[in-house]
């Protein structure tokens, strides 16, 4: 949400969690969060890798935090925390729960209100320019109907993409370059079906998974040695570039500003729970998927208390098997790569085993 209103702005945006997911050797940063005596046991590794990160002073200092909990409550809390140990300034937002007009007044007017204090706090350096807000909505909504053109494609069997490209893409885009990298996408894709080429050749199984993966190896090939393809990953932004069978919330033309607050009430991380597994189900009817692998990432609020409620539902609904995977993903205490490219392949040989293909 914050990426694109920062930088009309004037802010170059930055996110500490970004910051986690490329560094070098994270676990020399968990084993320092965790000799400090922070809960790095007890929460994901994106909240936990930049406290060390920052004490190294391998992690920028933020001028302006922006906390709230479109992801999660401890994301939120380690903002707060970033901007005590940084001396930085902060603004926090609640973001409130339901997509309606209610809603939407509450988050712009706090938006209102960021942007007036991020001007006080910065006099003569920032400035908020709404024609620049608008330019990247534009550019955000050309994007996002290739992105929904990517998500249709999926449904070709066999999939044209799979594993980690899977993964890519997705996020609001800024510029005109990130539209040109949406649009490269959907051609490439587009050309892989005219010619017939497969993400897994001899595609025999279709996986959805959610939530994260382990970063310390790559799962995909486990699952592709059995002809099994992950066509899509669900995540907290899955919202907006999938044509979720959802009603018009604000029917009326919305502001810049609204907009923006709209986008950040549509994220599933910090929604209902009920908004997280019926949209996941819904996603795995539509692209016909024969399983769901859910990556039970420890110390994820948003989304360990509903891994019961994906399991049933999608048994129930749709008749597919769910696995529950559990790890981080780069700390290989809790399972490392040979833990999890077992139990993967005993899932997957079990669901070709009910298809009948073993």
């Amino acid at each position: 949400m914050a990426a694109m209103l920062v930088r009309a702005m004037g802010f170059a945006p930055s996110s500490f969690t970004v910051g986690a997911h490329a560094a070098p050797d994270p676990m020399r940063y968990l084993d320092l969060a965790r000799s400090k005596g922070l809960p790095v046991d007890n929460s994901c590794d994106m909240t936990a890798l930049p406290f060390a990160m920052s004490e190294c002073g391998e992690l920028a200092k933020e001028d302006l935090l922006v906390c709230d909990q479109h992801a999660c409550t401890p994301m939120m809390l380690a903002a707060v925390f970033m901007k005590h140990s940084q001396g930085s300034h902060s603004f926090s937002i609640d973001l409130g729960f339901e997509e309606n007009e209610a809603n939407l007044k509450h988050v712009t007017d706090q938006l209102y209100e960021l942007i007036e204090f991020a001007e006080r706090s910065f006099p003569g350096i920032i400035k908020y320019d709404e024609s620049k807000l608008i330019e990247m909505q534009a550019y955000d909504e050309e994007a996002r109907r290739f992105y929904m053109e990517m998500y249709e494609m999926r449904k070709h069997k066999p999939s044209p993409i799979a594993g980690k490209d899977a993964f890519g893409g997705g996020y609001q885009t800024l510029t005109a370059k990130g539209v040109e990298y949406a649009r490269a996408r959907r051609d490439e894709m587009a050309e892989r079906i005219e010619k017939g080429q497969a993400g897994v050749p001899g595609e025999k199984l279709r996986i959805l998974w959610a939530v994260t993966r382990p970063f310390f190896m790559d799962p995909f090939k486990v699952l592709a040695k059995r002809k099994a393809a992950v066509i899509y990953f669900y995540s907290g932004p899955s919202a907006l570039v999938t044509p979720l069978p959802k009603p018009e919330y604000y029917n009326r033309r919305l502001s810049p500003l609204e907009k923006v607050a709209a986008v950040a009430a549509a994220s599933m991380w910090g929604g209902t729970g009920r908004k997280w597994v019926d949209n996941m189900i819904w996603i795995a009817r539509d692209l016909d998927v024969d399983a769901i692998v859910n990556y039970n990432m420890l110390g994820c609020t948003a989304t360990l208390g509903l891994r019961k409620l994906v399991e049933e539902k999608a048994e129930k609904e749709l008749g597919i098997p769910v696995l529950q995977l559990e790890g981080k993903q780069h700390d290989m205490t809790y399972a490392n790569e040979a833990t999890i490219s077992a139990k993967l392949d005993e899932f997957i040989q079990m669901c070709l085993s009910r298809k009948g293909l073993a």
